[in-house]
């Protein structure tokens, strides 16, 4: 959600990133790739990291995750979060982009494919997912025009507690629920909860959506996460409005399964 919050709202969140430990969990050496064709070079590369996220996750776990929805919704970490009940990501270094030109014919033209080698660290999650314990949330649209305005709801069919996080086109984790703006973030059962209220938009506070600079499209996502108590994220001094994206991977990790549910809702951003 590149330049999602109204400058007021951008100036209000001093999170930033986290430095990981990556004590417990094994560190691998995985690839993966993607053809730049009918997506953007920043897309490919994103899809091609991803992957490489997955196939970390894989050889960790030692189980097979479906990649489905990086073809069909690529959405930073999307693939990986909704495995989280597998394996969770808490550090990670790119060691190599190779970039391979294929023409099989003359007469057609290359296909280039982009290839990133990742040195990553895969914590295993504590426990079991609670089966008792659902969430249910939605945006508003799944595919914005640069401009408009989005809102999250969500529900949960027990107390728990929100945090809302959003997954940007240019690899950004940034806090929106809690934060300065909203303090608050306790579910009631059965209650609805909605950001921004139809209060805090009239007060100034929206989320509006936004390709990154001379980008036509871009695909990012919202994840939700509800935990039975308050797990905040740790808070930092630096100045700046985001997470790195291991760093909600090790937080996630340190929640044991049986204490959390998650969501995570891909949308796509076209410019004007």
């Amino acid at each position: 959600m590149n330049r999602i919050i109204t400058i007021l709202f951008c100036s209000l969140l001093l999170f930033a990133p986290v430095s990981v430990g990556a004590a417990d969990g094994r560190w691998v050496t995985c690839e993966g790739r993607a053809e730049v064709s009918n997506v953007t070079a920043t897309e490919a590369a994103q899809i091609a990291l991803t992957e490489a996220r997955r196939n970390a996750i894989e050889a960790v776990a030692g189980v097979q995750l479906a990649s489905a929805s990086i073809v069909q919704d690529f959405t930073l970490l999307s693939d990986v979060v909704n495995s989280s009940s597998y394996g969770q990501i808490v550090a990670e270094k790119v060691l190599q982009w190779d970039v391979d030109i294929l023409q099989k014919d003359k007469t057609r033209p290359p296909v280039v494919i982009y290839k990133v080698k990742l040195n990553a660290c895969v914590a295993m999650p504590e426990g079991k997912p609670d089966p008792a314990f659902k969430l249910d949330a939605k945006l508003n649209k799944s595919v914005f025009t640069t401009g408009e305005e989005m809102f999250v709801e969500a529900r949960a069919n027990r107390k728990c507690f929100i945090t809302l996080i959003n997954l940007t086109a240019d690899s950004r984790a940034i806090v929106l629920v809690p934060s300065i703006v909203r303090t608050q973030s306790c579910l009631a059962n059965g209650d609805c909860f909605r950001f921004p209220t139809e209060a805090e938009q009239a007060s100034g506070i929206h989320l509006k959506v936004g390709t990154l600079p001379e980008h036509k499209k871009d695909r990012e996502a919202i994840m939700v996460v509800a935990t039975k108590t308050r797990q905040p994220l740790p808070p930092k001094l630096d100045n700046i409005p985001y997470y790195t994206a291991d760093a909600v991977g090790n937080w996630l990790v340190d929640i044991p399964l049986s204490e959390r549910t998650i969501k995570v809702l891909p949308y796509e951003i076209m410019s004007r």
